[in-house]
Order: structure tokens, then C-alpha cells, then sequence
């Protein structure tokens, strides 16, 4: 994404809404902890690798800290947080203070963009589920190894097109390819794919499927409560839902981590 896109623009694209939409998701997404990446695959990929106690974490556009925080908890690791949205940086540290994950976890409002210019000497950097923000496969691992010590780990959850879908079919594609010239970008800077989780399309629309009923749900009350918003809350379900869809037909998700080469 265009650095002359403000902030505010930057977050709505990433959290899939709208400008007038924005007040109203901490109520729509009170229910979803995990925004778009299952901790449990983080942890997965991450265990084998023997992060040191201290080792240091940048989670950029960390939504609720729920990856961040589980990683600090179960490795001990330090985790700088970096995200756009004020609601949810109050409420991930919040959630620090409670489950006594506060020294370990620092949680910043800011931009993304520039941290990925500011920041250096990270053991690990993770871009999980926030969209081709810092540009396509290639553009995304040239910005995020800045961040990161040669040998460190760079963790990104997005996706590539389904075979037999034309990457031009869609503007929801322009960032995307293929499944093997995803995995090419991935490596054009030298860095080495560590290993990839291709959730099935079952596994997705299920994760999906939930999270949008959940949603819906939100809505309806907010609707019940302020139906002047009632259409602005049901097009933001409705694009969830069509989101969804895309993500088990065109655009398919995937896990990728990377190690950085010198």
C-alpha cells in the first residue's frame, strides 16, 4: 500500500471497512480474539525453533495481542506490538496487566510502515492477516527482513491465488500469484522458506463461518440499538461474508515461515 495512504485509510483496508464503519468495530469484533491467524499455528511453527527466553518479537498490526501475548507466555519471549487502531491497542494492553504479560509485552499505536523502517535486530517479525499492506510477496519480505538479525524469522500470513483463477480476474488479486511464484517472491530476497501451512478450504470456511455469525450477531444489536447505523453494520457483515467466500475460491490462505539469510 501507497505510503501516501494516511493511517486511517491503512487500518479500515486492513480490518476490510469502511471509514464510517471504524467506530463501531470494537462492539462488531468484541467476539473474535484472533482476527484472522489461529495462535495455535504460530506457536506450532515457532516451538521447534528454540527461541530463546528474551528473544525479541516485533508483531506488527497485532490487533487484540492475542499471538503476541500467547508467544511471550509460552516462550518468554519480549513482543513489541505495532498497530493503527486505538481501541485495540488499549484493549490488548489491558489484557497484558490481566494475565501478568505486561513487562514482557510493550504495545504501541503507530504506523506499521514506519516501524518497518525504524526498527532493526529483531529476532523474529510476524505480518499476520492484515493484507498486502506493505505491497506483494516480494515487496513485503524486502520491507520485514530489514527488521530482522541474519539467521531470524520472519512469520507472514496471507495468501496466493487458486490454480485456474487469472491473477487479472479480480482487483482483490493485484498484490497475489500463484501458489510457486508466491513461494519465488517469498525467496527473492535469499531468504529461506522454513516451512508453509496451507489450511484446507474446509478448515477455512469453517474458521470463517464462525467468525461471521459471531459478527453477525454484533450487528444486530447495534442495529437494534442505533438503526440509523443498521445498514452501515450489515454491509460491513456483508463484506465479511464476501471475504470469506473469496478466501476459499480465488484467494487462498497460507502461513509462511521464513529464515533470514545474511
Amino acid at each position: 500500500m501507497s505510503r501516501n495512504v494516511k493511517l486511517e485509510e491503512q487500518v479500515a483496508t486492513a480490518l476490510e471497512a469502511t471509514p464510517g464503519q471504524m467506530p463501531f468495530l470494537p462492539e462488531l469484533l468484541a467476539d473474535l480474539d484472533e482476527l484472522g491467524t489461529d495462535v495455535n499455528d504460530i506457536l506450532e511453527l515457532l516451538e521447534p525453533q528454540g527461541l530463546p527466553a528474551g528473544a525479541r518479537v516485533l508483531d506488527l498490526g497485532f490487533g487484540k495481542g492475542t499471538v503476541g501475548m500467547a508467544l511471550a507466555r509460552e516462550f518468554g519471549v519480549r513482543v513489541l506490538g505495532v498497530d493503527g487502531f486505538a481501541p485495540f491497542v488499549e484493549e490488548a494492553r489491558k489484557r497484558a496487566v490481566e494475565r501478568g504479560l505486561s513487562e514482557l509485552c510493550e504495545l504501541r499505536q503507530g504506523d506499521l510502515r514506519d516501524a518497518v523502517q525504524e526498527l532493526i535486530g529483531m529476532d523474529v517479525v510476524m505480518l499476520l492477516a492484515v493484507g498486502p499492506v506493505l505491497g506483494n510477496a516480494a515487496e513485503t519480505v524486502g520491507a520485514l527482513r530489514r527488521c530482522v538479525r541474519p539467521g531470524g524469522y520472519i512469520l507472514i500470513n496471507d495468501g496466493y491465488v487458486a490454480e485456474g483463477v487469472a491473477v487479472d480476474s479480480s482487483p482483490d488479486l493485484k498484490d497475489y500469484a500463484h501458489l510457486e511464484e508466491t513461494r519465488r517472491r517469498l525467496q527473492s530476497h535469499g531468504d529461506r522458506l522454513v516451512r508453509e501451512l496451507l489450511p484446507s478450504t474446509e478448515e477455512t470456511d469453517a474458521y470463517n463461518a464462525s467468525n461471521t455469525e459471531a459478527i453477525r450477531r454484533r450487528a444486530e444489536a447495534i442495529a437494534a440499538r442505533y438503526p440509523e447505523a443498521a445498514a452501515l453494520v450489515r454491509e460491513f457483515v456483508a463484506e465479511q461474508e464476501r471475504q470469506s467466500e473469496l478466501l476459499t475460491t480465488d484467494l487462498l490462505g497460507a502461513l509462511w515461515l521464513l529464515q533470514r539469510g545474511p
